[in-house]
């Protein structure tokens, strides 16, 4: 464990998976939020849209997911998930979407589109391990770290935020506690030194050791560290 600190991302179980996901699911103005989206640390306009947001899939009630407008990600997170997280303006902005066309129950999840401006300077890139570097017509700035080294002295002031290097989303472990103890559903909490193969991952009981197979193509989970 990297100083309590975990790397906090959506995570899509194998079921519905993105394949199908992606016959149900769809912002039916994509191009307006495509065409009006600033990086998090910018504000964003007066007039931007509010994200209309069409799943379909009647089963759907992940509390966290990711979806595109074009190429571009938004992170959506249920209400209950909101109310797990507990976080003031100061560290996330959410934003409104429009799911009147969905389903019953991904309509009842109330999502919002989750920004987080909060900026920390957390990582060590020098003592960091990358699977590639500096690979010709890749943008400057991919990094594709296997490990990414915490500082020692890394003190953040925010429970939820991007680290200034690597720019991923990274939480506190009592963010991360609060939000396993209510059973929300779609995100992992990594941690940031192994992020590879194996991966280890927060979960209720503590750190548990993911280990792909491809052999079998599944994954084996493992307990390493029971935390109370």
């Amino acid at each position: 464990m990297s100083n309590n600190i975990w790397w906090f991302t959506p995570w899509l179980p194998d079921e519905p998976g993105l394949d199908r996901l992606g016959q149900y699911c769809r912002f039916t103005n994509d191009e307006e939020l495509f065409h009006g989206w600033r990086a998090p640390h910018e504000s964003l306009p007066s007039n931007f849209p509010t994200a209309r947001l069409e799943i379909t899939l009647e089963s759907f009630s992940l509390d966290c997911f990711v979806w595109a407008a074009r190429t571009r990600g938004y992170t959506l997170v249920s209400q209950d998930l909101r109310d797990a997280m507990a976080l003031g303006p100061h560290d996330v902005q959410y934003l409104p979407v429009d799911a009147s066309l969905s389903a019953p129950l991904p309509r009842s999840k109330n999502y919002m589109i989750m920004r987080v401006p909060a900026v920390e300077d957390i990582s060590d890139p020098d003592q960091s391990d990358y699977q590639i570097r500096d690979i010709v017509g890749l943008p400057k700035d991919a990094k594709f770290p296997t490990r990414i080294a915490i500082r020692e002295d890394a003190e953040p002031k925010h429970e939820v935020f991007r680290d200034s290097f690597f720019g991923y989303v990274f939480c506190t472990e009592r963010l991360a506690i609060r939000v396993l103890q209510q059973r929300c559903t779609g995100m992992r909490f990594f941690d940031p030194g192994y992020l590879d193969n194996p991966m280890r991952i927060r979960t209720l009981r503590g750190i548990e050791e993911e280990t792909w197979d491809p052999a079998q193509e599944k994954s084996h989970t493992k307990l390493v560290q029971t935390i109370p």
